[in-house]
């Protein structure tokens, strides 16, 4: 069967896009593992739909603009299919939307808006990933015109975040599947030689639209990330914390309303090029971190989404500790027996490591710790979970074909 991703090329969810290449943009390939299951799998064949927005590199608002750089959209995709290692023979080009057939199965990226274009005339099963949901009451208007058939994420929000429910009006069905921890992440270190402390880590971002902070209050969207970062005295002796800004080393320019168009567009690039490299957070060996504590913590957003890393650091055999989200719960993983979980305080937080800081606590935390990591490199690695995700996708398109094809 075919399955057409719209822009392939310049999504940084599924391939290193020319923003991380060119630019040197930070950005975690989570859906990698999608791509490179279809590409290994006969029984499928891969389109990328490259449409009037396939020209990703100084993408902007500006259509004159846009129709000339355009030209050289089919160019990005063969640059981008180099440096992916990818043979641009295994990937079919579809050129208008037209070629989109309605035995298609269509995926989709909520963070990419420009890949909404001109779809909802595309009479096939279309499956939307919400990885990256940011809350917009405009996001949910752009799903219902574009016909989409199906939402899949990594979370259930219609079950797990108030944002979600508050903000949209969306009446489709969802397909959830587990996070993906790549491959360079394992379990080297024996757990009696680390550290018996808890490891924290991860970004630290802020949503400023009016949805969130309608919602929230503050603007932050991991405050549990924040908590540990500005209470280093708090957590001494028990949390080495390595999170960060997104924006602390330049917070930026800001694009302006009444800026005209050569400088909204000098901004613009100047914030792509400049902005949001977190070096000092980079500059380290997250798998030897990750290695050398008994512990890991990776702060979830307040929209009820866990952060990648929580995976990446039970695949390295740490014990994790997390809020009782129903997230993990869907995933298979219960508290006391895959991870170790706590209120969301600071200060229960604290009393749970210092209770297995405790020697007499230390084969209990080794167990926890030792059945999160057969658990998460059983269920949680790409092969399994990209095939699980074909199958229920290909579940729901069966349903959506019995009503939409005659």
């Amino acid at each position: 069967m075919r399955v057409v991703f719209v822009n392939l090329h310049s999504d940084w969810m599924l391939v290193k896009a020319a923003s991380v290449y060119i630019f040197k943009f930070s950005a975690a390939i989570k859906h990698g593992y999608l791509l490179k299951y279809l590409l290994e799998h006969p029984e499928y064949e891969v389109c990328n739909y490259i449409n009037d927005r396939g020209f990703s590199s100084l993408r902007n608002d500006n259509d004159v603009l846009m129709k000339i750089l355009n030209v050289f959209r089919y160019a990005e995709n063969k640059m981008t299919m180099k440096v992916n290692g990818i043979d641009s023979k295994d990937i079919t080009i579809l050129k208008s939307a037209s070629e989109i057939r309605p035995d298609d199965l269509v995926i989709l990226y909520n963070i990419c808006a420009d890949n909404f274009r001109g779809m909802s005339g595309v009479h096939a099963f279309k499956a939307l990933s919400m990885l990256h949901f940011h809350g917009r009451a405009k996001e949910s208007d752009r799903i219902n015109e574009t016909n989409i058939s199906c939402l899949f994420g990594e979370v259930n929000l219609q079950n797990n975040c108030e944002l979600y429910r508050r903000y949209y009006h969306v009446d489709k069905p969802w397909v959830v599947h587990p996070f993906v921890y790549a491959e360079r992440f394992q379990n080297k270190t024996p757990f009696k030689e680390r550290k018996t402390m808890a490891f924290a880590t991860g970004t630290i971002t802020y949503k400023l639209h009016e949805e969130f902070l309608n919602t929230y209050g503050d603007p932050c969207d991991q405050p549990s990330r924040k908590q540990i970062k500005d209470n280093p005295d708090f957590f001494k002796n028990t949390i080495y914390c390595t999170s960060s800004d997104y924006l602390e080393d330049n917070p930026g320019k800001e694009v302006k309303a009444t800026d005209i168009m050569p400088v909204k567009l000098y901004k613009k690039v100047y914030n792509r090029l400049f902005t949001g490299k977190q070096k000092k957070y980079y500059s380290f060996d997250m798998v030897e971190a990750f290695n050398s504590y008994k512990m890991c913590i990776v702060g979830e957003e307040i929209l009820g989404i866990p952060g990648i890393g929580f995976v990446e650091g039970m695949a390295c055999g740490c014990a994790y500790l997390g809020v009782d989200s129903p997230a993990y719960r869907d995933w298979g993983l219960v508290p006391g027996v895959h991870f170790i979980s706590y209120d969301g305080s600071k200060e229960d937080l604290k009393a749970k490591i210092e209770y297995y800081q405790k020697d007499e606590n230390q084969e209990e935390l080794e167990k926890i710790a030792r059945t999160g990591c057969e658990y998460v490199r059983s269920h949680f690695n790409g092969e399994a979970v990209a095939e699980l995700l074909m199958k229920n996708l290909i579940e729901q398109q069966k349903d959506w074909k019995k009503i939409h094809i005659k």
